[in-house]
């Protein structure tokens, strides 16, 4: 029989909570250290339990003021760019841990780089890159499609399991011996059309966020630039916190 951990009981726990409406939208929580109290384990624990209740769009932490109740129901909403996950390093390690990923390869193929390509990835027009399209899928549910665009000149090599079962950009920083260090994205409103709207299972024309991303390892070499198209009703994308 399988432990179940102690941070998943707990968010179980809480989940139920909220969902019950002993915790009501907009509502505050109790603190993690009064929580920890409760429920007779260490601060550390209920940080991983609230985590995963923040990437699923469950309760929100506002610096200075607490955490919140986002919403009540049960269908998901994931986070993306939350502060507190790994999102610069991929959507697999983005939500590792929280939910189960995995990946529906549609294209691994190796075009050349036209002139708008090889400016993003800042490589010559006429290079070889492989273009990945894959459906990403949340616990069996897809939830968006990512393409990818990353020069041959990097990565010789990109075995079809790794698309397929693993981590592209943990590929990418074994292969390279590099680490991945920024990212650069924009982020805007569309519509899905015929072709990605069948991809995903859904009607034409549900809103989308298209998110658009340069990301470059340690020694800021572009190394992809990707485009994908999200599901906006179970996507929201978090802003950090600006200080003046």
């Amino acid at each position: 029989m399988q432990k179940i951990h102690k941070y998943v009981e707990i968010k179980e726990r809480l989940k139920g909570d909220i969902l019950n409406q002993t915790y009501k939208k907009g509502e505050s929580i109790p603190s993690e250290r009064e929580l920890a109290g409760v429920y007779g384990v260490t601060r550390v624990t209920v940080q991983k339990a609230i985590d995963i209740l923040v990437q699923e769009g469950f309760i929100e932490r506002i610096h200075g003021k607490g955490m919140f109740v986002l919403k009540n129901s049960a269908t998901n909403v994931y986070l993306l760019n939350n502060e507190t996950s790994d999102s610069i390093l991929g959507f697999s390690r983005e939500f590792q841990g929280r939910v189960k990923v995995s990946s529906q390869l549609i294209t691994q193929t190796i075009i050349q780089a036209d002139a708008t390509l090889a400016q993003h990835l800042e490589i010559n027009a006429g290079d070889n890159v492989w273009f990945i399209r894959r459906i990403r899928l949340l616990d069996g549910n897809p939830v968006l499609v990512e393409d990818s665009n990353v020069p041959q000149r990097i990565v010789e090599t990109i075995p079809e399991a790794i698309l397929k079962e693993g981590s592209l950009y943990g590929y990418i920083e074994e292969y390279t011996g590099k680490k991945i260090k920024d990212a650069d994205s924009i982020i805007e409103a569309a519509l899905f059309d015929d072709e990605f709207a069948a991809l995903l299972s859904i009607a034409c024309g549900q809103p989308m966020l298209k998110i658009t991303e340069v990301t470059r390892l340690a020694d800021k070499t572009a190394f992809n630039y990707s485009i994908s198209y999200n599901r906006a009703d179970i996507f929201r994308v978090k802003n950090l916190r600006i200080e003046r």
